[in-house]
């Protein structure tokens, strides 16, 4: 199972686990982590994935977070103590999720500078002794937060991952910093209508170097711009198509409707972009278009539904089960934006949930917008392959067999053969008898022995 350290690359160890004479003479039943400079609000990370079982004041920590963690994601306890939760109690985080912030402020941190004071407990939480275990064993091997993980995630499991959409209103925003926070995909806004956005030529570097392949751009679409003119102003600004697409449609301006919309899609398309679900909100697609049928559409839908507040996304987030996961207009939303004042990197922007498989969340930033049906259109495509027949009563070699009818002209070749020796096995019996016969005398096998043995 995937298991991260508790902050991101960089940190030190401050004071280990077991006995210590200084500053707090006496067993230290946890290992203490900080950052040369000074720790404080420096994120903390989920080392396994699991559920929070306690969170908010403690003794001596002034506030801790408690993560149980089941078989299934590697079993034990861990305790994250001195900080600032960013998770709420019963709640289910993922292993390298961000869950708490370290707490700055001595006067209500415990008293201590501030630190993260990691402990690991053999199964549940425990008091202190035997079930208590040094951290540092255990986190060998782990991965540091925002990196790939050590031991990737089965890509079968769905799991909860949180992205982020910005542009010039956060200028030069720290794209490093986000991907360090638990962020896992970025899209940045290209164009609105046929104006540039200037911040994008630096923001797909970024979004490249820190994102890898789960980063894209949008166009915002004005619906009083010409698709086609919208569409080149696009690709000019683009930089090139090897990353995908994300359409905005929610013209605050003017009311839009499916034909507009499709219209988008199509000039986009036949420049070369592969598409991002399209981002339509529920709102605008039911009070600004009418609530057309949207089945037409190639790619799934991603809505926006806020929620009140502002915090972190960990905290925000409504849950898998929230109504703007709800389909809109026939479309499934696959990607759904829960809050537009989410703190990320040290600014207020909009944050994004992504639920599902590793597998299907990377399809979506390839361009494929619909795994399984691609999947079996490529078995479609394999198995309508021809092949040429291999059965020596063919006049000819010509690929006319699709893969089943090759395996079936297999089978039949098979039966050929056995048909063939049982008929030679015949011919041998047959032949020996007609031998008997003539060493006997009979005269009509001598003939027949004799006109075998002219063949």
């Amino acid at each position: 199972m995937p298991r991260f350290y508790p902050l991101a690359r960089g940190f030190t160890v401050t004071s280990g686990f077991g006995y210590r004479t200084d500053p707090y003479p006496g067993t230290h039943w946890g290992t203490d982590f900080g950052r040369d400079g000074g720790s404080g609000g420096l994120p903390v990370f989920a080392c396994q994935g699991g559920t929070v079982v306690m969170v908010g004041p403690a003794s001596g920590f002034g506030q801790w977070v408690v993560v149980d963690h089941p078989t299934a994601d590697g079993s034990g306890t861990t305790v994250y103590g001195h900080v600032i939760p960013e998770v709420r109690q019963g709640q289910r985080v993922e292993a390298g999720q961000r869950i708490a912030r370290i707490n700055p402020d001595s006067n209500t941190n415990g008293g201590v500078a501030p630190h993260l004071h990691l402990e690991l407990h053999r199964s549940v939480w425990s008091q202190p002794g035997p079930d208590r275990l040094d951290p540092l064993p255990w986190l060998s091997g782990a991965t540091y937060p925002g990196e790939t993980p050590t031991t990737e995630p089965t890509q079968g499991e769905s799991v909860t991952q949180f992205g982020i959409d910005v542009s010039n209103h956060q200028r030069n925003f720290d794209f490093a910093r986000a991907r360090a926070e638990g962020f896992t995909f970025a899209t940045h806004k290209i164009t609105e209508g046929t104006w540039r956005d200037p911040y994008w030529p630096r923001a797909r570097e970024q979004m490249a170097q820190h994102f890898r392949d789960r980063w894209g751009g949008y166009v915002f679409c004005k619906v009083g711009t010409n698709p086609d003119a919208e569409a080149d102003a696009t690709l000019a600004h683009a930089g090139g198509t090897d990353f995908p697409l994300q359409i905005d449609y929610e013209d605050l301006d003017r009311n839009g409707n499916i034909g507009d919309l499709l219209a988008r899609v199509n000039a986009l398309q036949a420049r070369g972009f592969r598409l991002l679900p399209i981002y339509l909100p529920r709102w605008y697609w039911q009070g600004r278009m009418g609530a057309p049928d949207l089945s037409g559409l190639p790619v799934p839908i991603w809505n926006s539904d806020y929620v009140n507040g502002g915090g972190f996304a960990s905290q925000l987030y409504p849950g898998d089960n929230y109504k703007g996961w709800a389909p809109i207009g026939g479309k499934d939303v696959a990607i759904l934006q829960f809050s537009e004042s989410a703190s990320v990197a040290g600014q207020q922007i909009d944050v994004n949930a992504y639920r599902g498989t590793e597998l299907h969340l990377a399809a979506l930033f390839a361009g494929i917008p619909n795994l399984e049906e691609a999947l079996m259109s490529k078995a479609d495509e394999e198995l309508g392959k021809k092949f040429p027949s291999r059965s020596k009563y063919r006049k000819d070699n010509e690929p006319v067999d699709t893969l089943a009818g090759f395996v079936l002209n297999i089978d039949a070749r098979i039966h050929e053969e056995h048909v063939e020796r049982e008929a030679v096995k015949g011919v041998g019996w047959a032949v020996d008898l007609v031998k008997r016969e003539a060493a006997k005398g009979d005269a009509g096998a001598k003939a027949t022995l004799a006109q075998i043995g002219s063949k």
